[in-house]
């Protein structure tokens, strides 16, 4: 019985990482948006992301950690599941 509860607080410290990694990533992404907006409409282009209907979902192919399984994702569902956790 020990050995599962040090197996899952093992796990939970593997997915509290995973999470703080992906909210970087996000961050980071957002900002890299954001600059590439600035940089458009500086140059007088219009930002072809504006034009997506908002609740719009957009694709991510999500690669599970065994690496032999991958699955679309939408960033809707994930943002729900962690919502959910």
């Amino acid at each position: 019985m020990q050995e599962l509860s040090e197996l899952k607080k093992s796990l939970n410290t593997e997915v509290d990482q995973l999470r703080s990694e992906f909210q970087e990533l996000r961050t980071t992404l957002q900002q890299q948006q954001e600059d590439v907006t600035t940089s458009l409409r500086n140059l007088g282009l219009q930002d072809v992301s504006g034009d997506k209907k908002e609740g719009q979902e957009t694709q991510d192919t999500v690669v599970e950690e065994n690496g032999d399984k991958e699955s679309n994702v939408s960033t809707k569902e994930i943002g729900t599941k962690e919502a959910e956790s």
